[in-house]
């Protein structure tokens, strides 16, 4: 009897056992998403969620572009935004975490955060990093100590429409993809109509600095708006990619037709009536802009999808209504497009348009 007892318990030991790990199998199955393969702008066969609902940008041209694609999906920031900031992403998570950046000067990634946020995918965009190969090796080990894949998607200001279209193949959303490509086609396509209508008649100096005396060099990606739509810049590419500091003097020896400033202190200060820059030609020609900042600056901060609307803003303070850019109009739309968001006409007033 006790034989026969024994062996019945260990029959509804053995089911049990087979009964629970058939449930964990099937929990285990039900959790993991279907993987499918993407092919980077590196080259690298990357393996990601055929449904993402989850990324993370590995930087801050990477953050620009993705809030413009789909808020919702935007699972860590590479850096934090204030509450001003905040009004222009109404679907972006509350609590949303700050991970850092994985390239640059400035790097600090925060890989234990990002493991614990544990996105489907974490994306780089931009240009490549040194070199293909140098770059596919930090990815590569990057993915391997996360665990998470890492993707590459190459943006450059005159290809903007197809890093959309890459977005909308990525996250699954080629209607989205599609519909950025198209206004970011029309900018390219207006820039490009701009210079060779009217490309070498306007000559302009751009600084960012304080004291507007630190000056952009020609060729510089800072500039790269300004010489988009034709714009001659009188700063030599020999100078180097940044830091440089000049006279006034030098300014007035290059006298350029338009002058254009990032620094609203450097604005203000140059058009008091005291400053000592009121003889030059721009000054007393009313030529002096200050860049728009309504999200991000218009020209080059960063040096992303934010340039788009900058190129209608530029062609129009070069070359007025010779070009027919109607900025305000084409500014309601990038922002409702790209943002879903109302841009008001205080805020456009601000900077005279």
């Amino acid at each position: 009897m006790r034989k026969t007892f024994t062996m019945i318990l260990l029959l509804l030991t053995v089911l049990s056992c087979l009964s629970a790990q058939g449930s964990g199998e099937s929990t285990s199955s039900a959790s993991e998403k279907h993987m499918v393969s993407f092919t980077d702008d590196l080259g690298r066969t990357v393996n990601v969620p055929s449904d993402i609902t989850s990324v993370t940008p590995s930087g801050s041209m990477a953050q620009v572009i993705l809030l413009t694609f789909d808020q919702s999906k935007i699972s860590g920031l590479t850096t934090a935004m204030n509450d001003e900031e905040r009004v222009y992403y109404p679907d972006l998570n509350d609590d949303i975490p700050v991970l850092g950046t994985f390239y640059g000067k400035k790097a600090n990634l925060n890989k234990e955060a990002l493991i614990v946020v544990n996105p489907d995918v974490v994306i780089d965009i931009g240009e490549i990093k040194g070199s293909a190969d140098e770059m596919i090796s930090d990815l590569d080990v990057l993915e391997e100590q996360i665990g998470i894949p890492v993707v590459f998607i190459e943006s450059y200001l005159a290809d903007s429409a197809n890093t959309y279209i890459r977005l909308g193949e990525l996250l699954g959303d080629e209607e989205r993809g599609k519909e950025l490509a198209s206004y970011a086609e029309e900018a390219v396509a207006f820039a490009e109509d701009m210079k060779e209508l009217f490309g070498g008649t306007v000559s302009f100096y751009y600084s960012s600095s304080l004291d507007g005396l630190e000056a952009i060099p020609s060729g510089n990606f800072h500039g790269e708006v300004l010489e988009a739509v034709g714009g001659v810049n009188v700063v030599p590419s020999t100078f180097s990619s940044g830091g440089n500091a000049i006279s006034l003097e030098q300014l007035f020896l290059w006298n350029p037709d338009v002058i254009i400033l990032s620094n609203e202190d450097a604005y203000n200060s140059i058009l008091a009536e005291t400053s000592s820059w009121q003889t030059l030609d721009a000054v007393k020609n009313g030529r002096v802009y200050l860049v728009p900042e309504i999200i991000n600056n218009w020209i080059d901060s960063p040096p992303s999808i934010n340039r788009l609307i900058g190129i209608w803003w530029a062609a129009d303070v070069f070359y007025g209504s010779q070009a027919g850019a109607d900025v305000r109009a084409e500014a309601e739309r990038f922002y409702s497009l790209f943002y879903g968001y109302g841009i008001s006409e205080d805020e456009l007033a601000e900077y005279g348009i």
